[in-house]
This record gives structure tokens, sequence and C-alpha cells, in this order.
């Protein structure tokens, strides 16, 4: 590092002309089937542009942090955060939202169609079905009559989704176990 000045602050400002790449060195035997050279500062082991290093005054740091607070007191009184109740409103929104991208209703209930789908695929989709690779099956918000070859089942998000409010493979399998013993 190379001493620049102390500024009135008594703040010492220092510049770091090390390259990056090689760490001074200018070359390396690791780059020895390009060259050997650093091809970052030219083998001179210098950055064309120096990082500027400040060390601060224990005073000088102190402001620094006051004014770093105030400033985030400043933002959080003109912006402040939501609360809980609206937190849980965003959440709920984004539960929904998910559940819908998925083919069911916003309360979570869906009525799953299988069997020869790919025939009504482009009927099913026009109602609002969303098809689910876990369970082989289109999931709609309201059951599609009048469609051949397609058996129709009430499903509810909350058993079916994980965690995360996407479709668990592991609940969808034991979804269709169930639906299979009962027929």
């Amino acid at each position: 590092m190379e001493y620049i000045k102390t500024d009135r602050n008594g703040t010492k400002i220092f510049y770091d002309w090390t390259c990056t790449r090689c760490g001074g060195a200018g070359q390396s035997d690791a780059w020895k089937f390009t060259g050997k050279i650093c091809y970052e500062c030219g083998g001179s082991g210098k950055r064309h542009n120096p990082k500027i290093i400040k060390e601060y005054t224990p005073e000088y740091a102190d402001k620094l942090e006051k004014r770093r607070i105030a400033r985030m007191e400043k933002r959080i009184a003109e912006n402040p955060p939501p609360s809980q109740e609206e937190l849980k409103a965003i959440a709920d929104g984004v539960q929904k939202n998910k559940w819908k991208s998925q083919g069911f209703k916003e309360t979570g209930t869906g009525y799953m169609h299988s069997g020869n789908t790919y025939a009504n695929r482009e009927t099913l989709y026009r109602a609002g079905a969303r098809w689910n690779n876990y369970l082989k099956a289109y999931i709609a918000p309201e059951p599609v009559e009048g469609l051949s070859g397609i058996e129709i089942h009430e499903v509810h998000a909350q058993e079916l989704c994980n965690k995360y409010d996407y479709i668990d493979i592991d609940k969808a399998e034991e979804f269709l176990k169930g639906v299979l013993n009962n027929e």
C-alpha cells in the first residue's frame, strides 16, 4: 500500500496497487500454457486504477456511524415496516396466487381431471385447468363436465401442497393411492 495523504478529519488515505489476479507477481506457473504472464496487469503486478483504502480515526469513525444510524432511523420513520397484520395479508395473497397458478380456487379447493386428458387439453386449459406432472392430471377450479374418458375428483391444496404451497410429490402419491383404493 502506498500512503497518499491525511485529510482534515485525520483519515489516512492509501492506494493499493497490487493486481487482484496475480497478487503482484505479474506471472504464474499455473498459466504456463497461456504464456505465464498475467493478462490483468500485463506482467507489471500493478492495477491500472488503485484501490483506495481509508483508515479513520476512532472519533471520526464514531461520527460516521452516528450519521449512518440517523439516516437509517429517518428512512424507517418515513417508510415504516409493515405490521404483522399487513404481513399476514401479504402472505395470504401470495399463497392464494400460488394455488391459483396451479389450478386451485383461492380457497384451495379444486378438481382433478384424470384419464384421457390429452384429447381434451384445450378445453381443460380454457376452463382454467393446469397440468400437474406429479398427479399426471389437470387441476381446475371448477369441474369441467361433458368430457369423455375423464374422471373428476375433488382435491384440496392443503392436503397436496408442501409448506411452500406447491404440490408435493409424496403427498400427490399418497393422494393417488387413496383415490385408486376407493375406486
